[in-house]
């Protein structure tokens, strides 16, 4: 179970949650769905993923000293995508 797909089911106090499971590779499924619970009415719809293929171990915050928790280098930078600073305009 890579993706979830939660919304309230119900009218104000007595609405609960409810959801539905999709694999990591699922995506255009688990928007669809969403998509079609949102035309249904149902409010709080959401999606929530938690991916094995993601970088690093889950709940990471940092990179530090130039390598990712699990001692991989890592050496992107957002300074280097962006292209040459212009001074003086």
């Amino acid at each position: 179970m890579g993706i979830v797909v939660y919304w309230l089911e119900g009218e104000g106090e007595s609405a609960g949650p409810v959801c539905e499971f999709f694999g990591s590779a699922e995506l255009t499924q688990a928007l669809a769905c969403a998509e079609d619970r949102r035309r249904q009415g149902h409010r709080h719809v959401s999606i929530s993923t938690e991916l094995e293929d993601h970088v690093g171990q889950p709940g990471v915050a940092a990179v530090e000293g130039g390598r990712t928790p699990d001692g991989h280098p890592y050496d992107w930078s957002k300074a280097g995508r962006a292209g040459k600073v212009r001074k003086g305009r």
